[in-house]
């Protein structure tokens, strides 16, 4: 099927894409390796007016460690946390999700951010990440039920 028309945009640095995110509001989508978006897109089951395509800002595919946290870049593909050296030392269960989510050409362009943007319930990362309870932040930072 074909998508929907839209409106395409690549910013070249994150306050660009930042600000069309801000013009745009609800009618603008991110693309990043676009194997979570596409598909959803041609199908129709999405429609966005605006699609902001953060492929070429550099500096959004890393991975590292800074004492007790890992910064994962929105860029960062399948392949890319498979292989981290940083992930399979700290972190191994991302690289084991990773190493079997679809096939070769997924795993090469496809990003986690996008994976997480779409939050699929059947998707691999989303529930590797509430397993690891890492976008809440530290347990001790929470109110405890009472």
């Amino acid at each position: 099927m074909i998508p929907a028309a839209f409106e395409y945009f690549a910013p070249q640095s994150v306050s660009e894409a930042i600000g069309l995110l801000e013009k745009h509001g609800d009618d603008a989508k991110l693309l990043a390796g676009g194997h979570s978006l596409l598909p959803i897109m041609k199908l129709r089951l999405a429609q966005p007016k605006v699609i902001v395509d953060i492929g070429r800002i550099g500096g959004l595919d890393g991975i590292k460690a800074d004492g007790q946290k890992i910064a994962i870049g929105a860029l960062a593909t399948h392949d890319a946390i498979e292989h981290s050296a940083v992930l399979k030392a700290q972190c191994p269960l991302l690289p084991e999700v990773a190493a079997v989510i679809g096939d070769m050409q997924v795993r090469n362009r496809g990003t986690i951010g996008g994976s997480m943007a779409h939050a699929d319930p059947a998707a691999d990362y989303p529930a590797a990440i509430l397993a690891l309870d890492v976008l809440r932040g530290d347990a001790h930072d929470r109110p405890q039920a009472q």
